[in-house]
């Protein structure tokens, strides 16, 4: 069966965001098997942090992955060519880092600018157009320290209030297609799906069918835990989906609940899904998010 796991974001706001080992620990009495960490914490983490971390995720029974991406100063698909050659180098140090935690997948808007919307002075599709050309362009050069470190390389496919280039399964497979390399894939999440696709579980057998369904996201309709109240995402589908298409990679539930996050207002978090919960009270909300995933997979084989 599928590994489930959290995205740390999960955790800020709580006041243990600042300790990647606390957010590590309240992870594993989740129940969960994978934790999921972002770039910047990557990147910040010594050589004996690397060690102690892969060593805590060994006695633990863990795995990790990665995501996140971009910001308009490193934007490989922008008109800058500044900031796309700091792009790709900021990619490459990423990847070459990886391999000490033992990460081999990297998902998430890791392709352009978070929340970058076209140009209001230019006409878009034009736009959309030029910037897809500067992002494959880009790609295929930091792909090739993808295939040589062993990464997955994973396009999220976001809604339209977060990006532009791609908002469904099958644009995001064809530009996957052509980066030209088995390590281009995509990341597929149920609350974009449920944006942006008229049948999630279609876009999940094509990616699968393509080959190119590296990583999978999980969250109600309002990105709270799954499985906590009723919503409107058919969950038994997602998982018939996933398991008749072979699916085999983790999935990993990204909920974004809190006010006092520090990205709450950048993802759009205006009143509280969790009653402002204690830590506590967010283990157990994710714990029983953990069971209900791997349940409804079982009863969907």
């Amino acid at each position: 069966m599928n590994k489930i796991g959290l995205h740390i974001g999960y955790w800020w706001g709580t006041g243990e965001e600042h300790d990647i080992f606390n957010m590590l620990e309240l992870t594993h009495h989740a129940g969960l098997d994978v934790i999921e960490i972002n770039p910047d914490w990557l990147m910040r983490m010594t050589e004996s942090e690397c060690r102690e971390f892969t060593e805590k995720l060994d006695a633990y029974h863990m795995s990790a992955t990665l995501n996140g991406g971009l910001t308009a100063e490193n934007d490989i698909a922008s008109d800058s060519a500044s900031a796309r050659s700091a792009g790709i180098e900021f990619c490459k140090r990423v990847l070459d880092k990886m391999p000490k935690l033992g990460l081999t997948v990297w998902s998430g808007c890791n392709y352009s600018e978070w929340l970058r919307c076209p140009d209001a002075s230019q006409d878009a599709q034009e736009e959309k157009k030029r910037a897809l050309g500067y992002c494959r362009d880009s790609m295929r050069e930091i792909i090739k320290t993808a295939e040589a470190v062993g990464v997955d390389y994973c396009f999220e496919v976001l809604n339209r209030f977060e990006q532009f280039l791609f908002n469904t399964s099958s644009e995001a497979v064809a530009f996957a297609e052509s980066v030209g390399s088995d390590r281009a894939k995509i990341l597929l999440d149920s609350y974009h799906m449920n944006i942006e696709e008229d049948v999630s579980s279609a876009a999940i057998a094509y990616a699968c069918a393509k080959r190119r369904l590296g990583h999978f996201h999980v969250g109600s309709s309002n990105r709270r835990i799954p499985g906590l109240v009723a919503d409107d995402i058919n969950w038994n589908n997602l998982a018939r989906a996933l398991n008749s298409s072979g699916y085999e990679g983790a999935i990993v539930m990204e909920p974004f609940v809190l006010t006092s996050a520090h990205n709450a207002k950048r993802t759009r978090v205006w009143r509280s899904l969790s009653s402002e919960a204690d830590p506590s009270r967010l283990v157990a909300d994710a714990f029983a998010g953990g069971q209900f995933l791997r349940k409804v997979l079982a009863d969907n084989q």
